[in-house]
């Protein structure tokens, strides 16, 4: 056999020897630590062969040999103790060996495989002789030549079908089915399995090839104790495990231990190695007369095995035996590449349905029109993580998708999922055994994958999987592996391998690779909506304290410069107060009224005294009431005008107020009026076009739709947007971003011309609304249709550069009949739908919904 090169060698067997652990040395193996056999140092090896153990050059000393020498070598074994390997196999054989043991100085673990022949004095015999090095003894293992071992002309040309039929198979399974049936018909097995190991150890037969007469075992499942951990620690170190005989009686080393330090002879890397007797065992109650076990490895991990299983014994020679060595290896890499070409489609597929998802989060989109998007791509969302549920909740909107719990057990395991993350994360094939409320909803969320959308959990998204209860095929029962000895209990191989059933139920199929894989990308979306989000939470904030900065300019105009009494309230606190307020409570000074807590200067069981505490004085925009106030000892019946605003930062009140029982002349009154009409203006209106401002809006959007309902007339909204505003404020300055919004006012208020039920406000930046009632969808088309020509009329520049193109405005329209299923937020939600639309449509568009 050709040797690879020791780096090559490393990387795909661990081939050092197994040492590490704790074994139960001299105790029999019981329940309790049936995976603490010595199985690497049994101190026995099958009659087939003949072992020596001597130590490296130059003396090549024979320390230990097994007990069959004579049959085999025609010396008994204690003839052979402490006399150098010359003397048994003469100069050129021992030339040989010491030649490859040379050579194995890079790679001291590897088996060196050579022709042995005995001189004629002894008997005259060939043997294969497999050569490797062991804590520093080399073990030289010879087998009895067989007449084939030259080779055969066959062998080309079966590899060639073998290795044809499975490049044109279709699919990993097809690809192993493929394999088992040529393994079969190379060795002349009468069954051969390959087994595949999952997460827990516990394995499966994905393929099998068997005679005719022999009960199938595809499908069985066996548990992780058949092959205990140690025992897999093996396979890792060799690709090929033969046993000849399974009834065969072992073969003791003499000495028992090594002479040079008392410890047993480690035989990991030994072919003639005795097996473990529950192994034995296990074998003979399946009735298994021989076997050759191939180990599948990956990356230095044993993912399965090929088992052949023969009824009676049967030699395999070395000739086949390389090959198999060399399918091992082959059919592993020939499998793991199938399955990455797999996953390499299945991450294709997944990737663009994942892009597809991920594009609905970024950018500058609302929430409304997420959730809008998502119910359009709601069977990608679901085939993204072959899911047949799913939940979203998105900035305080939730949406269920599919087969999915209710709401509220969404929210509650959401909760319970933040819990668990791990880097906004969290996933499970079994949720009802880890969350218990789940179990009832079970029949369609036993399989849960938790998305965090936002850092702090607010934004989440959920997928869910059904229950699949399912029935396990194991070969034999599983937990009956343990039988009553007469010196206690003890782990023994399972008696009947007839087919054994277990329902499993409150689980899904399980998360896969590929899926999961997706989840860094899909957590981009949080860095990159953050990033969205800070970028318009500072140009709202821009645009506010812009608003707020005109507001306050004229609050404390107002305030300066008034005829009557006028406060200021912030956290319940007066933190203004004109002359005139200090004249209307006898105080000496305005002064002296700082920092007085309103409610303590009121009774309790006045009018204003009861709004504060119900919140209904935040329900208008201007509250008219009167009051009782006790202030320097004196109680003063008062009637005042209240305004919420946002005054220094935070929301506060302002009032103005005068005595009830003073008799005022009609000048005074008038002065009383005025100043509180111009308080109700201030807030009711935008301070930049001095139209009704969003606040206004809203208010009779309510006030519409309820005499709508009770009129039985129409109501219908318009939203104007200002295309590409954000740019043209960037282009030319704040400054010049006010004087295009008023452009925009001005066009507004000439096509809404002397209709004084018509209600145009600016909602928000370059964002206009216009309300009114009892008009025919034509007529509201009409009238947007003129909007958007008259802007386009006013030839507003678009750049600096003196180019032909100019502002335009995109317009969406929504009418409808108010009634008792729908509300006032319906209809503006449609309003907003329809100006995406029109923004989508290229801009300069008017769309009615």
């Amino acid at each position: 056999m050709t040797d690879a090169s020791p780096k090559r060698n490393k990387e795909l067997l661990n081939r050092e020897l197994l040492t590490d652990g704790e074994y139960a040395l001299n105790v029999p193996v019981d329940l309790t630590n049936c995976e603490k056999e010595p199985i690497h140092i049994p101190g026995r090896i099958q009659p087939h062969g003949v072992l020596l153990a001597f130590s490296p050059a130059p003396e090549f000393r024979i320390l230990q040999c097994s007990r069959n020498a004579s049959e085999h070598l025609g010396v008994r074994p204690e003839e052979l103790l402490n006399r150098p390997l010359l003397s048994l196999l003469g100069e050129a054989q021992t030339a040989m060996i010491a030649a490859e043991a040379a050579r194995a100085a890079g790679d001291p673990y590897k088996l060196r495989y050579m022709d042995v022949r005995l001189p004629a004095d002894y008997i005259e015999r060939s043997f294969c002789g497999i050569l490797h090095e062991s804590d520093g003894l080399l073990i030289l293992e010879l087998e009895p030549s067989q007449p084939d071992e030259a080779g055969s002309p066959n062998d080309f040309e079966w590899i060639q079908t073998f290795f044809g039929q499975l490049k044109q198979a279709d699919n990993r399974v097809e690809a192993s089915r493929i394999a088992a049936e040529q393994i079969k018909l190379m060795l002349g097995y009468d069954r051969v399995m390959i087994y595949e190991f999952d997460a827990a150890w516990n394995g499966k037969v994905i393929a099998e090839a068997k005679a005719a007469h022999m009960e199938p075992f595809l499908g069985h499942q066996y548990p992780a104790s058949d092959i205990p951990k140690q025992a897999r620690a093996l396979y890792l170190r060799n690709w090929l495990r033969t046993i000849v005989d399974v009834h065969y009686e072992p073969v003791d080393l003499v000495p028992a231990l090594r002479p040079d330090n008392g410890q047993p002879l480690n035989l990991s890397l030994s072919t003639l190695r005795s097996v473990s007797p529950m192994h034995i065992e296990y074998l003979q109650n399946m009735g298994v007369g021989a076997t050759v076990t191939i180990s599948l490895i990956h990356n230095n991990e044993l993912w399965g095995l090929i088992t052949c299983h023969h009824e009676t014994k049967k030699y395999v020679p070395h000739r086949v035996r390389n090959l198999c060595n060399f399918l091992g290896e082959f059919f592993s890499r020939e499998l793991y590449q199938r399955q990455q070409l797999d996953n390499y489609e299945a991450e294709l597929r997944l990737k663009s349905l994942s892009t597809r998802i991920a594009s609905i989060f970024i950018g500058e989109p609302t929430p409304a029109r997420i959730m809008e998007q998502l119910e359009q791509e709601q069977s990608a969302l679901l085939a993204l993580m072959s899911a047949t549920g799913a939940a979203v909740s998105f900035n305080n909107h939730l949406a269920l998708y599919g087969d999915s719990p209710s709401a509220q057990q969404v929210i509650e395991l959401a909760a319970w999922a933040k819990e668990q993350a791990v880097d906004h994360a969290y996933h499970t094939s079994r949720l009802p055994l880890e969350f218990p409320p789940a179990a009832g909803y079970k029949a369609n969320a036993s399989g849960m994958l938790y998305l965090a959308l936002s850092g702090e959990h607010r934004d989440f998204i959920l997928w869910f999987r059904p229950e699949i209860v399912h029935t396990v095929e194991w070969a034999g029962d599983p937990a009956k592996a343990v039988i009553q000895a007469e010196d206690g209990q003890r782990i023994s191989p399972r008696k009947s391998f007839e087919k054994w059933l277990q329902t499993v139920d409150s689980s899904s199929a399980p998360w896969l690779d590929t899926e999961l894989r997706l989840l860094p990308e899909l957590k981009a979306i949080i860095f990159k909506r953050t990033q969205t989000q800070l970028r318009q939470a500072e140009e709202l904030a821009e645009q506010h304290l812009q608003a707020v900065r005109d507001n306050e300019k004229r609050y404390l105009q107002l305030m300066e410069y008034s005829p009557v009494a006028f406060f200021a309230v912030t956290d319940g606190k007066i933190v203004y107060a004109n002359q005139q307020a200090a004249e209307l409570v006898k105080a000496a000074q305005a002064e002296d009224l700082i920092g007085r807590r309103v409610l303590s200067l009121l009774r309790k069981e006045s009018q204003l005294a009861a709004q504060v505490k119900d919140g209904s004085l935040s329900r208008t925009l201007v509250s008219t009431v009167k009051m009782t106030v006790e202030c320097f000892g004196a109680e003063y019946l008062l009637e005042t005008s209240m305004a919420q605003v946002i005054y220094n930062g935070k929301p506060s009140i302002l009032a103005i107020a005068r005595q009830v029982e003073q008799k005022k002349g009609a000048e005074d009154d008038a002065l009383y009026r005025d100043t509180a009409r111009q308080l109700q203006s201030i807030i009711e209106t935008d301070a930049l076009t001095e139209m009704p401002n969003r606040r206004f809006f809203e208010n009779r959007l309510l006030q519409a739709w309820d005499l709508g309902r009770t009129n039985g007339h129409s109501v219908s909204v318009l939203i104007i947007d200002i295309d590409g505003f954000k740019t043209y404020n960037a282009l030319f300055g704040l400054q010049g971003g006010d004087t295009c919004i008023q452009w925009i006012a001005d066009v507004l208020r000439a096509c809404a011309g002397s209709d004084e039920e018509m209600v145009i406000a600016r909602y928000e930046g370059g964002t206009f609304t216009v309300l009114f009632s009892g008009r025919e969808t034509e007529q509201t088309v009409a009238l947007a249709e003129q909007i958007r020509q008259g802007v386009l009329g006013m030839q507003i520049p678009r750049s600096q550069g003196g180019s032909n193109e100019y502002v335009t405005v995109s317009i969406g329209v929504a009418t409808t009949l108010p009634s008792a299923l729908s509300g006032p937020a319906d209809l503006f939600h449609a309003a907003q739908k329809s100006l995406r639309a029109a923004k989508s449509g290229g801009r300069n568009l008017v769309v009615h919904a």
